[in-house]
């Protein structure tokens, strides 16, 4: 049975053009982006670790800032499905979870939003 470890980025916040109504298209919202990535466990440990076996999470931060500027987005289904291919090109992860919200949306509810997860054994079949 082989160890893993998790990898979270909490509660990224970008300003975005994202939605399918044309007042969206015009006009950025803020959108809140979770992130748990599932590694393997180095098997020297963390010590040496550092760079060579172990996620970084800077790294896909500075990835999805970047994607969520390259123009309009439709679908949160559509950042959040890109934002997971975007992680699994990290061949070190193995499976992750994207959930993506929409605020300020609707004055009766905090967010809307959705969750993807992917799996690295999903997309090698």
């Amino acid at each position: 049975m082989s160890k893993i470890y998790l990898v979270k980025i909490r509660r990224l916040l970008v300003n975005m053009f994202i939605g399918v109504h044309e007042h969206e298209r015009h006009s950025k919202q803020r959108v809140a982006i979770d992130v748990e990535l599932e590694l393997d466990y180095p098997a020297e440990g963390f010590s040496k670790a550092i760079y060579k076996n172990v996620g970084c999470y800077e790294t896909l931060v500075d990835k999805i800032k970047t994607f969520s500027k390259e123009g309009h987005v439709v679908l949160v289904e559509t950042f959040a499905d890109k934002i997971a291919d975007i992680a699994l090109d990290d061949e070190r992860v193995i499976s992750a979870a994207i959930h993506v919200e929409k605020l300020d949306i609707f004055s009766d509810c905090e967010a809307v939003g959705v969750t993807i997860k992917k799996s690295r054994n999903e997309i090698s079949k």
